[in-house]
Parts: C-alpha cells; structure tokens; sequence
C-alpha cells in the first residue's frame, strides 16, 4: 500500500510571525514617539539644516514639524494597538446545541406489556400512568402550599408572642393578673399547682409580670398568667377550670361581707383544690 508522503514543512518565520500576531500591540511612550517624530523630521529638513539659515530652521520649522510628526504617529500606533485586540479577540463560544429528546425509561417502556399490572396495555394504560404522576404531583404542590400556610401562622405566632405548645402537647392559658393580690400569691406557690396536675394530669407554671395599670407595660411584656399543658385538651381544660375555680375562691376570702358565715367563706388557709375553698 502507498504511504501517504509527510505535511510539508512551514515557512520559515511562519512561527515567529504567527507568536507576533497574536501577542499584543504595545503602545509607545510619549518619549518613544517624540524621538522617533524628531529624527523623521531632522530627515525630511535636513537640507534646509545644512544651509545658511540651519539655525533658524532649526529654531522655528523642527519643532512645528516635529509635533505634526509626532501626532500622526500616535495615531498611527494606537490604531495598530486597536488592530491587533481586534486580531486577538478570541472567537465567541459555540450555540448550545439543543438537548435530545427524552427517552422512556426501561421501567415505563415494560409497563404496558406486563399482564395484570395496568391492564391488557396500550393507550389506557400509559393514560392511567399519566393519571398517577398527575396526582403525585398535586400532592406534592398541596403538601408545599400547607407548608408554607403552616409556616406564616408559625411566624405571626411567634410574632404576637403567644406560647407555642410543642409537639404532643396541648396549652391554654389563665390570666390572673387582676385578681386580688392574696389569691396571685397563693397561686404563685407549687403546692396548690401540684394538686392540680396530681388531678387532671396538666402541669401548671404562672409566668409574666403583674401590672396594677396596662398602660405602663413596655413592649413585649405579659401580664401575669397562669401557663397550662397537657397531653389532651380534656386534661387541660380541666386544670383550667380548677385554677380558675382556686382564684376565685381565694378572691372571695378577701371580702369581707357582713352576715356571710365563716362556713361559707371558709377559713384563711391552704387552698384544697378537692372542695374548691
């Protein structure tokens, strides 16, 4: 077989002169371009300055035809230096070529021709298929939505600054802060409190800060209230009911009514959730 004969070789300089056409155009310098316009102008006067009147050409022609000189050649070297970025600009980068066509998958394309699974196959089947993934779908944008509406409550929540129950956890809260100061005494001690919750399974916490005047609290502040939880709404709204029945039976030893008995008042003591005085 005919062997194909070698590329031939390049040019000689092919080189050089490809590494200085892509290697960048640099301007001269003020004092580069005024050298070389004295010299071109001392050539093209140089007959004039070899004359009688050499000094006073020197003195009046040089300089003027050096500045034309000189202006020319810089315009000269910076359209070059534009020539050359120009030259050297590298190409713009290829269009992106469009994406193929989508390929069913080896499980989607099987589908169809499993008996018992979508049924006998064919349009109805893929439609069945197109039917689910519509639904997953749907879900998913549904369970998104509730998602975020969960999110914006959780937030106005926290913004208002309630008590935020934690997960399994049932809350409900009592304000106690214009009761009369013997009773927000009373409750603020854990025996009472302790027989509530050996009652209703709920635990009870007073928290906040009493105001005698609303209109001196600063920002952020709560009145003094009584926190509840528990595990179900039963438990709570039953410690509820118990505190709130303990207040007002020990708001009411605080009066003193004339003709109501001691039997009816009760007696000054600790408070037994079981009876309510």
């Amino acid at each position: 077989a005919a062997v194909a004969p070698p590329p031939p070789p390049p040019p000689p300089g092919a080189g050089a002169a490809a590494a200085k056409a892509a290697a960048p155009h640099k301007l001269k310098t003020d004092f580069e371009l005024e050298e070389e316009a004295r010299r071109m102008a001392e050539k093209t006067l140089q007959s004039l300055l070899e004359g009688e009147n050499g000094d006073a050409v020197r003195e009046k022609q040089l300089p003027a035809l050096t500045a034309k000189l000189k202006e020319k050649l810089r315009k000269a070297d910076e359209e070059q230096a534009q020539q050359a970025a120009a030259a050297a600009k590298p190409p713009p980068p290829p269009k992106p070529t469009a994406p193929p066509p989508p390929v069913d998958s080896p499980l989607l394309k099987a589908l169809p021709l499993v008996p018992g699974v979508l049924g006998v196959g064919g349009k109805q089947d893929m439609s069945m298929v197109v039917k689910s993934m519509e639904q997953l779908q749907d879900k998913a944008s549904k369970t998104i939505q509730q998602t975020q509406q969960e999110a914006a409550e959780m937030a106005a929540l926290i913004a208002s600054g309630s008590t935020i129950a934690p997960m399994g956890k049932f809350m409900e809260e009592f304000e106690i802060n214009d009761y009369p100061q013997i009773a927000r005494q009373k409750i603020s001690h854990r025996e009472p409190l302790l027989a509530i919750e050996e009652m209703t399974g709920a635990k009870c916490w007073v928290k906040g800060q009493y105001f005698a005047d609303e209109r001196k609290m600063p920002d952020g502040a709560r009145k003094l209230y009584v926190e509840i939880s528990g595990p179900t709404t039963i438990s709570v709204q039953k410690a509820k009911y118990e505190v709130k029945k303990m207040m007002e039976a020990l708001a009411i030893r605080t009066l003193n009514i004339p003709g109501v008995s001691r039997a009816v008042m009760g007696t000054p003591g600790r408070y037994d959730p079981a009876v309510g005085m």
